[in-house]
């Protein structure tokens, strides 16, 4: 009888500890909520981007002048619209991917949104997108295209999976698309929460 008793009050406190750790583990999951296109005209937010991609390209020794700077803002809110994705999205996953440089990846991947030229063609027979006049290189260094692209394939993978998550995952592809899916989320969630949003 007491050893059922212990069994009984065991049970009841797992299950007591389940509940109360549930909630904490759900709110350090990040949200995939309200990651639709939102409109940003605020000058704080602005002025945050500028010196958020400075401060990650001076790392590296890069200049970023007030023109690129200015048109890397325009491009990414303009492709955010486009792709119904919040531009805090899209920066969150340049930042991750290639700290706002034009690079090439360890696997051929290519720009800021480290696209794979093989992606970049199956993108743009499935949205009609402009093939780049000089070749898929194009993509390493014209930001506009790349971002367009990037942007682009997420969309594809975010309609395949309905789960961000998923098409972050997706989208990196490799061996650590589960962490990296997760820092992405992260970052957007660290973002939101710098800009009040």
């Amino acid at each position: 009888m007491i050893e059922q008793r212990r069994k009984i009050v065991k049970k009841i406190t797992i299950l007591i500890l389940v509940l109360l750790v549930i909630p904490v583990f759900l709110s350090t999951v990040p949200s995939e909520n309200n990651i639709s296109f939102r409109e940003i005209n605020s000058i704080a937010v602005k002025e945050w981007f500028k010196e958020l991609v400075r401060s990650r390209r001076a790392s590296y020794k890069l200049k970023s002048d007030e023109e690129f700077l200015e048109d890397l803002w325009k491009t990414i809110n303009n492709v955010a619209k486009e792709t119904n994705f919040d531009p805090i999205l899209i920066i969150s996953v340049i930042d991750v991917e290639s700290d706002f440089r034009n690079v090439v990846g360890l696997y051929g991947e290519l720009g800021m949104m480290q696209i794979k030229k093989e992606t970049a063609e199956m993108v743009a027979n499935l949205y009609g997108l402009e093939i780049p006049e000089s070749g898929w290189t194009e993509l390493v260094w014209n930001y506009r295209l790349n971002i367009k692209y990037g942007a682009h394939y997420l969309k594809y993978l975010f309609d395949k999976f309905n789960s961000l998550r998923l098409a972050l995952e997706y989208y990196n592809g490799g061996n650590s698309r589960k962490s990296y899916a997760r820092k992405i989320l992260e970052t957007y969630e660290e973002f939101k929460k710098e800009l009040g949003i």
